[in-house]
């Protein structure tokens, strides 16, 4: 009973042990999102387009009238203006004030205006930079699928020849024990059985080191246990023979986002040109402020009687008393907000700014936008004239490669011919094992030439679709 238990757990280790390292296999779509998803460039692209959309924000928020607070505290010695009373004190006292100021812009050349419609030509720019980012990346990922998928039929080309070496070699041990082929004649096909078992271990390293590839772009663990998903027959959707230079440019020019991108630049500065001009032009503006403060000398004086100073005055030579009324007042300290009610102040204003010179700011501003606007248009006629190069060129390349494709197929074909009546003459005793030997290398040379020429076309084809606007996929 023990030692079941004992079993029992070593079992359940296992099957933990083989889920955790279960064997994931993804589809094309599914590694273009996760590489999208995890991209470092996407995430700063995304970090700048939330910058563009802070920027329209404030733009839009300079229509709107500003509001300030302010407030003072503090002790005055010696003489000075009691600001509650305006009167000098030579007391030490202490004072504390508030305000509140707004002010609206009302003209300004239609330079807020401008600054709003900028920015927003910045955000449509940065978005159109995001989606090129990631149909580059998009193209990559499909790129690296593409050589995986390669690395695979390349790997089970090299294993199918290894298997058809080795019936040979049985074949000829058959032929050699009823002494109807020499021993020699086995070497060859010894020494051909290494080679191919050294071409499926290049293969073998071929398919990890392109494996490697993608989960680095995927920015996932090198020991992650990733497989991708075999289409089968690609389809080829766009035809190099037929697509035409002046059709794949024009639809490259629409569907590009990099050239859309540029073009929002070109706006951009070119807005940028008119706010610079509004330096020029008068500012309008209106202003409005709220004032009250508090000093602790600030008394209230109630009359509550009146008081007789009797004085003695000299009239005619006689001494006479004489009473002067003097007026008697009770203070009473003023509480503290009572006087902010009691000293409150208000004020409204307009005022107008007419630039006369500053210096040759505004003028250096506007040449420095106007050179702004030539760099953004030279930029923009460098991206059509590089994009009219890559697109020739990757016409080019797509049409070379199905020539190229065409030309390894019909290789193949023949090579396939002569070794299989290669086979038949060695089986009946008409042909030595070198030169079979040397008829099947050639053989697998085609076959080698024909794989790399059927998805070097099969990826210039999907370079071609990237251009004309076309997904990215391998089914369809």
């Amino acid at each position: 009973m023990k030692f079941f238990k004992i079993n029992c757990f070593i079992i359940y280790f296992a099957c933990l042990s083989l889920y955790g390292s279960a064997q994931e296999v993804w589809s094309l779509e599914k590694c273009v999102n996760h590489a999208i998803e995890k991209s470092l460039q996407i995430e700063g692209s995304q970090l700048l387009l939330s910058g563009t959309e802070i920027d329209i924000n404030q733009a839009r928020h300079a229509r709107y009238p500003n509001l300030s607070a302010g407030s003072n505290v503090g002790w005055n010695f010696g003489r000075t203006i009691d600001p509650t009373s305006n009167q000098f004190v030579t007391e030490t006292f202490f004072n504390n004030s508030f305000s509140l100021n707004s002010n609206v812009l009302l003209y300004n050349g239609g330079r807020v205006g401008n600054t709003i419609n900028q920015s927003i030509a910045n955000n449509k720019a940065t978005v159109k930079d995001l989606e090129q980012t990631k149909r580059d990346i998009s193209l990559s990922v499909a790129s690296l699928y593409l050589n995986i998928l390669f690395a695979k039929e390349n790997l089970q080309n090299a294993e199918n020849q290894l298997v058809l070496t080795n019936e040979q070699l049985s074949q000829l041990n058959k032929q050699i024990a009823v002494g109807n082929r020499p021993e020699n004649d086995r070497l060859d096909l010894e020494a051909q059985i290494a080679t191919n078992e050294q071409t499926i271990t290049e293969a073998k390293n071929n398919l990890t080191i392109n494996l490697l590839n993608l989960k680095q772009l995927l920015r996932l663990d090198p020991d992650f246990n990733l497989d991708i998903v075999n289409p089968g027959d690609i389809p080829l959707e766009t035809d190099p023979d037929i697509v035409t230079f002046n059709e794949l440019y024009l639809s490259a020019l629409g569907t590009q986002p990099s050239v859309a991108a540029n073009e929002m630049r070109v706006k951009s500065a070119e807005l940028g040109e008119k706010i610079s001009k509004a330096s020029f032009l008068p500012t309008l503006g209106a202003g409005g402020n709220l004032r009250t403060n508090y000093s602790n000398k600030g008394f209230n004086s109630t009359l509550v009687g009146t008081e007789y100073q009797n004085r003695t005055l000299l009239i005619n030579n006689q001494e006479v008393k004489v009473g002067f009324p003097s007026p008697l007042f009770d203070f009473e300290k003023i509480p503290y907000f009572d006087q902010f009610t009691n000293n409150l102040s208000y004020g409204v204003g307009i005022s107008l700014n007419i630039p006369v010179y500053n210096n040759y700011t505004s003028r250096a501003g506007l040449q420095r936008a106007q050179l702004n606007t030539e760099r953004a248009n030279l930029n923009l006629l460098q991206t059509r004239e590089t994009l009219k190069i890559t697109v020739g060129q990757a016409l080019s390349d797509a049409k070379a490669a199905k020539d190229k494709f065409q030309a390894t197929n019909k290789t193949k074909t023949a090579q396939s011919n002569l070794y299989n009546n290669a086979v038949k003459r060695f089986e009946i005793g008409n042909l030595n094992a070198f030169e079979l030997t040397r008829l099947k290398t050639q053989l697998e040379s085609a076959s080698i030439n024909n794989i790399i020429a059927k998805y070097d076309y099969l990826f210039r084809t999907k370079i071609l679709d990237f251009y004309l606007g076309k997904p990215i996929k391998l089914t369809k």
